[in-house]
């Protein structure tokens, strides 16, 4: 007979689950180039708040300008690796970055606000969803978090604030911040 032990004694991981342009980084329309990148004031040290709380960083970001041809999958490339030097500088580490490159008349499986991708960040992490959150600027975001069965964090910006009454009374309750290092607040102690 052949033990399963792993899945009995392996504590599930939590995870930080975030939308790229808005939250991590100033929102900048179809930003291509790695020269475009700027963090948020306070948001690395809250990102370190969250990774040293046990919680895995994973980035959960539509790139539909790969689709519509205004950059390449090259591009988007440089532009994570910047990210991931400009929050090295905090000793922020993410655990994965997963990316749907397609505009929205393909109607992939993956674009938000399907939980696809975070669906597939849990089964490669081991993430239990229902411990975890996404901090998210966009309706699809918050729309993604609620289908996957995660905690939505809606980051208050120009482009959302005007749409936050249409969200549902039926969905989970929604935190709303007006900026990432009020997040820290939300983390389990």
């Amino acid at each position: 007979m052949t033990s399963n032990n792993y899945y009995f004694t392996h504590k599930p991981n939590k995870a930080l689950f975030l939308d790229r342009d808005g939250v991590l980084i100033e929102y900048v329309p179809y930003l291509s180039h790695p020269n475009q990148v700027k963090i948020p004031v306070g948001a690395g040290e809250t990102l370190k708040k969250w990774q040293d709380a046990g919680y895995l960083l994973i980035v959960i970001t539509n790139q539909s300008g790969v689709g519509r041809g205004y950059f390449t999958m090259s591009d988007v490339e440089a532009v994570h690796t910047q990210i991931r030097q400009e929050y090295e500088r905090f000793s922020v580490k993410f655990q994965d970055i997963f990316m749907c490159p397609h505009q929205p008349s393909d109607n992939c499986k993956c674009r938000k606000p399907s939980p696809q991708m975070i669906f597939e960040a849990s089964e490669k992490h081991l993430v239990e969803i229902s411990n975890s959150f996404f901090i998210g600027d966009a309706l699809s975001d918050i729309e993604c978090a609620v289908n996957a069965g995660c905690n939505p964090i809606l980051l208050l910006t120009s482009r959302t604030e005007a749409k936050t009454e249409t969200l549902s009374h039926n969905q989970a309750a929604i935190n709303m911040v007006n900026e990432v290092k009020e997040t820290v607040r939300l983390i389990p102690v």
